[in-house]
């Protein structure tokens, strides 16, 4: 099946599904460094799955756990929080950070 119009072109539909492709590609490579970057740190990085993408805690050098465990939300370009994001964003207040890439 091809996605084209009867002049050869890309229709509008595979365009947007293009787009919407490489957004969550580009989504999932900020969650990615992110990750790597933190653990390069030496902070212990978990990954949850409502109201944020992250949770980081601080680890000193013998890795003990120092301060309060931070929810992280990863976004890139102008993506805007969901409401289950924008909750616990509210709930958590200080001890939650947006992240953009």
């Amino acid at each position: 099946m091809f996605n084209l119009d009867h002049d050869g072109r890309t229709t509008k539909k595979q365009k947007q599904r293009e787009t919407l492709e490489r957004n969550i590609r580009r989504g999932r490579d900020a969650e990615k460094y992110f990750e790597h970057a933190q653990i390069a740190q030496g902070n212990d990085c978990r990954r949850i799955h409502e109201g944020g993408d992250y949770v980081v805690q601080k680890k000193d050098w013998r890795r003990n756990a120092v301060g309060k465990p931070i929810t992280s939300e990863i976004k890139t370009g102008n993506s805007n929080l969901s409401k289950a994001q924008k909750r616990t964003k509210r709930r958590l207040g200080r001890n939650f950070k947006e992240i953009r890439y």
